[in-house]
């Protein structure tokens, strides 16, 4: 069986604790620059080296996040950042940039490259792609459903050399496929704040109005979870599990990668008990499991996302986009700061009376938080929800349970809150103190160790220290004669005893994996036993650091990248975003969608015509393109065809085909444009994160979410068209 790596998220030290002592088989995380969450803790320079050993010391593998687009200028510096962390030994890094994917592939071509879900890759086309030009990780779309992705293991198996598939399956969800959201750029004003570059503004966690005037959170998907799905994705032959959340608490990290850890550890053992079709079936999430998962962060519950097909109005998050928590009662009295009850017949007297002040709340217990074991104590946090709750102007009322009382009747007083309540509203606990303190409060990961220690009397002492994971062995001799005792003889108990304390280390033996093969009656000193255990210890950690760096070449010297930069030209060959402009508009071509392009002579004749695959062709165009490749390629033989994404280049390049480049494929530096003409695309539309565009305008998202609505308008009144795809099956919104 396909035993999958748990991959966690890291957003700085003590998401690193919690994520290695909860059981994550790897880490990713990011330095101060280049990453796609700029905004979370992060790790300086500095700080790296200690965080890669920590993790590499527990067997953890660490890959660095430099998942951003890359400005011309900045391609030096990130190069430069690469070998670094080269240098440190660090497992791998994961990449949007195809012009930085195409530095680290020749001149750091040992360090593995994961390429990143902003490279927007769904099918086999995307997959062969990536594998030439260096990947040996992708992680796709998180679009695709289940099939899909079995699918594309199964395809990446077998390529030369083989590529292992990522897949989410815990935490948020982008409205947009990844890659390919304008919307925080462009509704910024010109802030520079935008998913690409790693800063992100999350316009899709904001309110928008429909066509009939109804204000909601149109854009904002539930968070993903597929706990309950670990038996298929298992089978799918994903190579690795990955967790969303650098941006949320160490003590998320740390419950929802112990929770994955316990699942996939025990489809793991009934499958070796029963077999993969029998355990499948005796597979099964504990609700208790399940409700800390909800409690510790979601968004109205959870999605499987696309797995089992399209959600539609089930992927959004509903009244809010934030975190919900759990249902636990409603509101049946408020006593205000006076002494005041307010009863849900005084609701409206009491609307305007009892914000002000500090305030008890009668909370009437719903009867199936009872039933899930669902609590309120203090220290926990709470929300109240009105039904006119205004999501759009403010958060809802609550705060901290600083008092809480059991009044019988299914109900309890709990206070005291300085924004108040009404009589009637809906109760969510947000946080469970309990949960929240146990999270972090549990003991180091350690490694297991097999000791074998052997004394006998005329002989220098030896112990056989083995990493059990590793497979590596250390022998250790002591400078000291073994002699028979002249008063009292050392028992075998005592240098066990001794032997097992490896508190100070990553390692543990307990009492199964000591043997002590020993002459009775010797006398052999606790001290020398002690030191033989440390040196045993510490050549043993020694031998697991090593061997993590064991195929690695040295960091690129400083005239070595010295000369790297001269030959490719790094910050000194460059094109403005008026260069690119220019080079589009005097291009002469004039983009048709491929589908019109078939379907219309007309549209084939027009001067400049040249159809172009969508950015996101997956699903029917994909299927089009494939049952009617040969008819395509003969009509395009002329106008050549435009590819917004790199699974189709070299297929029609193979078939004699003209190939353009557009803008889905990212391109934001002269390297990334180099990379594209090496497959085979002369490119003609750079990244919209250039701010060049054509006569189509810039899209602000593509979705596979049907939004059923002819405009959206946002807070600040401006509108946004609904456009559907030429294929039916994909959503754009400009």
């Amino acid at each position: 069986m396909n035993r999958p790596e748990l991959l966690s998220p890291v957003g700085g030290k003590a998401h690193l604790i919690a994520a290695v002592n909860n059981g994550a088989d790897a880490v990713y995380m990011g330095g101060m620059a280049f990453n796609a969450r700029i905004f979370a803790d992060n790790f300086s320079d500095e700080e790296l080296p200690d965080a890669i050993n920590y993790a590499h010391s527990h067997g953890v593998k660490v890959y660095m996040t430099i998942n951003t687009l890359i400005a011309d200028h900045e391609l030096a510096r990130a190069f430069d950042y690469c070998n670094y962390i080269y240098g440190l030994g660090v497992d791998g890094v994961i990449v949007q940039d195809m012009g930085l994917a195409r530095l680290l592939h020749l001149y750091l071509p040992d360090l593995p490259l994961h390429l990143s879900t902003q490279g927007t890759l769904y099918n086999k086309g995307g997959a062969l792609a990536a594998a030439k030009a260096g990947f040996c990780r992708v992680v796709p779309a998180r679009e695709l459903s289940l099939e899909e992705i079995k699918d594309l293991t199964a395809y990446c198996s077998t390529l030369d050399p083989q590529v292992d598939v990522e897949v989410f399956v815990h935490g948020a969800l982008c409205m947009c496929y990844s890659g390919q959201c304008q919307m925080s750029r462009v509704l910024g004003g010109g802030s520079g704040r935008t998913g690409n570059r790693g800063t992100c503004a999350q316009p899709c966690r904001q309110a928008y109005r429909g066509d009939d005037g109804e204000v909601y959170y149109a854009l904002s998907p539930k968070d993903l979870c597929l706990i309950e799905h670990i038996p298929e994705l298992v089978m799918s032959g994903a190579a690795s599990f990955k967790i969303e959340g650098r941006m949320k608490t160490p003590e998320y990290v740390a419950v929802v990668t112990r929770i994955y850890r316990k699942y996939i550890d025990l489809f793991e053992k009934l499958v070796l008990e029963h077999g993969p079709e029998k355990a499948a079936e005796l597979y099964k999430v504990a609700e208790g499991d399940m409700l800390e998962l909800r409690q510790i962060f979601n968004r109205g519950d959870f999605t499987e996302g696309y797995l089992y097909g399209n959600p539609g109005e089930n992927l959004l998050s509903g009244v809010s986009p934030k975190n919900q928590g759990l249902h636990i009662g409603r509101v049946i009295a408020v006593i205000d700061s006076e002494g005041k009850v307010s009863e849900k017949d005084e609701k409206a007297a009491a609307r305007g009376a009892l914000r002000r002040g500090r305030e008890l709340v009668c909370i009437e217990l719903a009867p199936s938080a009872g039933k899930q074991g669902i609590s309120l104590d203090s220290g926990d946090g709470i929300e109240f929800i009105s039904e006119d709750s205004d999501y759009l102007v403010s958060s809802p009322a609550g705060g901290v349970v600083t008092y809480v009382k059991d009044i019988g009747h299914g109900c309890v007083l709990a206070g005291d809150f300085e924004r108040g309540a009404l009589t009637g509203d809906t109760v969510r606990k947000v946080t469970d103190k309990k949960l929240l303190e146990e999270a972090l409060d549990v003991p180091e990961k350690k490694l297991p160790v097999t000791m074998a220690f052997t004394a006998r009397a005329g002989q220098y002492p030896s112990l056989v220290m083995t990493d059990v994971k590793m497979g590596t062995s250390v022998e250790i001799s002591a400078d000291h004669l073994v002699e028979y005792a002249h008063k009292a003889a050392t028992d075998r108990e005592r240098i066990e005893s001794s032997l097992n304390r490896l508190g100070d280390t990553v390692y543990t033996a307990g009492l199964t994996g000591i043997d002590v093969q020993i002459d009775e009656g010797i006398m052999m000193p606790l001290s020398v036993v002690n030191r033989m255990r440390r040196e045993a210890s510490d050549e043993l950690m020694k031998q697991r650091r090593e061997a993590v760096t064991a195929n690695r070449r040295p960091a690129l010297s400083r005239e070595e990248i010295m000369e790297i930069r001269d030959r490719e030209q790094l910050g000194k060959r460059a094109m403005t975003s008026d260069e690119w402009q220019y080079a589009v508009n005097k291009s002469g071509i004039r983009p048709v969608a491929l589908e019109k392009f078939m379907a219309s002579e007309e549209a084939r004749l027009r001067p400049g015509s040249v159809p172009y695959i969508i950015n996101v062709s997956k699903g029917r165009l994909d299927s089009y393109i494939e049952e009617n490749f040969d008819e395509i390629a003969e009509a395009c033989r002329e106008s050549g065809i435009l590819c917004g994404n790199a699974g189709w280049i070299e297929r029609f390049r193979d078939a004699g085909v003209k190939v353009y480049g557009d803008y889905g494929l990212n391109v934001y530096n002269c390297q990334a444009k180099l990379a594209y003409e090496e497959m085979g695309a002369e490119i003609y539309m750079p990244s919209h994160e250039t701010g060049v565009s054509d006569e189509r305008g810039i899209p602000l998202m593509i979705t596979e979410h049907p939004v059923d609505e002819k405009k959206l308008t946002d807070r600040k009144g401006g509108t946004h068209r609904i456009v559907l795809a030429p294929s039916g099956d994909k959503t754009l919104i400009y």
